[in-house]
């Protein structure tokens, strides 16, 4: 068991957080040319778009404090985006629900929270991800 916050914990409030907020979560469907409305529930799942959050939320709080949230996120062929959400490494679950907040809030439309106005972070954030993988393994570190 982590000694970190609880991946639960910070999805409960999440989604409480986005069924009190009024707006909703927006996903745009570029080969379709629509904009599909992404239900609480699945917005703030381990496996849904609970993981753009968190590496959003943790991007701001980096260039903020220095320092990240100790994420692990996993490639998940079943999930939503194709990652979960396995583990929050910090102890603070205020700096994790802050920063995630500040994130909702900078994707913030008319119209709803839309998930693409993160995008730029997640890329990035994803990037820094498979290359720490990449080196892990080629130092011997990963199975």
């Amino acid at each position: 068991m982590s000694a970190g916050v609880s991946v639960d914990d910070v999805g409960a409030v999440m989604e409480a957080l986005l069924r009190s907020g009024g707006k909703p979560v927006l996903l745009d469907d570029k080969e379709r040319g629509t904009r599909q409305r992404v239900e609480a529930d699945s917005a703030a799942a381990p496996d849904g778009l609970l993981p753009v959050f968190l590496v959003a939320g943790e991007a701001i709080w980096r260039t903020a404090m220095g320092e990240g949230f100790g994420l692990k996120i996993e490639r998940d062929e079943g999930a939503l985006l194709g990652y979960r959400v396995a583990e929050i490494g910090t102890r603070s679950f205020t700096a994790v629900m802050l920063s995630m907040m500040e994130a909702v809030s900078q994707a913030a439309r008319a119209d709803g929270i839309v998930l693409q106005e993160l995008d730029p972070i997640w890329r990035e954030a994803m990037q820094r991800l498979e290359a720490e993988v990449s080196a892990k393994a080629a130092d011997g570190e990963l199975p």
